[in-house]
């Protein structure tokens, strides 16, 4: 895996699915704050997820707890992380496959698009990571294109008042940090902590720094723009009651009665960076089991962590309603903040004891491999 193919991998889990929606409306007029926020503190997390990997260069973070914090520790924690990305992986893949329901097939039972959606990841998987890498590149620039396509169209509407973004900062710095932290910040820039995960695929174990600062950047700054086209369109009210705002945004769009009806593109949307969020999560349980047990053929712990993430989003998740509330209130509090904030932090923190802050050397030889 090359640069560009990371920086495409990190770019499209970014975006996602959080384009869809008003995050951090909570800050209500200024969520566009909130998220360059959230952002500057989600690359302070980023600095602190690449300052443990440095350490091991070559290593996923499955090998990485058990290595540090011995076999007793580390491997419950390996275990532990497992579930949590599996758990964010069911999340996004129910997630993913009800808004395929909701807007595109409402006929079609959810539990065959949960199996349409896993199986295709399953085989995407079975292939190696390089695929999922490669296909990233093509795929962020159709997501790429789509995404600055309808910032255009929304501006060249006329349905966009900016007046809706005033005043700024009106109720002082307050409503902006608690929309920001912990809610932006865990959802979508301390999700990169599965890249504990991929990492140690890059060609260049060195490199990884620059492509992963850039893309975090990035989709911060792609996702306040969305906010602020969310907000000036709909309006605060209307952005916080949506179920996805931006899908509403798009419809708007009429263009001398000609460009009309291009819900499609938030469709586009939604199908690339829901199915590759979705599976980077699910591949990062796979490897977290597979650094403990060790299976031979990795392709039947894909196959069978794939039926069981179906089964348990299936049962589980009932509602976009209980979806919701459980993502608020039990994932970002009791669930994204321990695994993606306190333990990373304390594991640099004895790296720190344990050797310094010395970090190797890179070596004599940049060049990439292919991959």
């Amino acid at each position: 895996m090359n640069k560009s193919q990371l920086f495409s991998l990190i770019l499209l889990f970014e975006l996602g699915s959080t384009t869809l929606f008003a995050l951090g409306i909570e800050a209500k007029q200024d969520a566009w704050i909130a998220i360059l926020v959230a952002t500057a503190i989600g690359l302070g997390l980023l600095w602190v997820y690449l300052s443990i990997q440095s350490y091991y260069p070559d290593q996923n973070l499955g090998n990485i707890l058990t290595h540090v914090l011995g076999k007793v520790i580390g491997i419950p924690l390996v275990l532990l992380y497992g579930l949590y990305f599996f758990l964010i992986g069911s999340t996004n893949l129910w997630e993913f496959a009800a808004f395929i329901q909701m807007i595109i097939l409402p006929t079609t039972p959810l539990l065959v698009l949960l199996f349409i959606v896993i199986l295709t990841a399953v085989y995407v998987l079975s292939l190696g990571v390089e695929v999922l890498a490669r296909t990233s590149e093509i795929m962020l620039v159709m997501v790429l294109i789509f995404i600055v396509t309808a910032y255009i169209l929304v501006a060249s509407s006329g349905e966009a008042d900016l007046s809706q973004l005033k005043p700024v900062l009106g109720h002082g710095l307050t409503p902006v940090i608690k929309a920001a932290v912990p809610t932006i910040v865990n959802f979508p820039f301390g999700e990169m902590v599965v890249f504990f995960m991929y990492w140690h695929f890059a060609a260049n174990k060195f490199s990884i720094k620059q492509p992963s600062f850039w893309a975090v950047g990035i989709s911060g700054l792609m996702l306040a723009i969305s906010l602020v086209a969310i907000v000036s369109v709909l309006g605060v009210e209307f952005a916080a009651n949506s179920t996805i705002p931006i899908f509403i945004v798009i419809k708007t769009i009429n263009i001398a009665e000609i460009l009309t009806n291009l819900d499609f593109i938030a469709v586009v949307i939604m199908f690339i960076g829901g199915f590759y969020k979705m599976t980077i999560f699910f591949y990062g349980s796979v490897q977290a089991l597979n650094s403990i047990f060790k299976f031979r053929r990795e392709a039947w712990l894909i196959f069978c962590l794939g039926i069981g993430s179906v089964c348990f989003s299936y049962v589980f998740f009932t509602s976009f309603s209980f979806h919701r509330w459980f993502g608020t209130r039990v994932n970002i509090p009791y669930v994204h903040t321990p695994f993606q904030v306190f333990i990373p932090v304390l594991l640099l923190f004895i790296l720190w004891l344990k050797n310094g802050r010395n970090k190797p050397e890179p070596p004599v030889d940049r060049s990439l491999k292919k991959g």
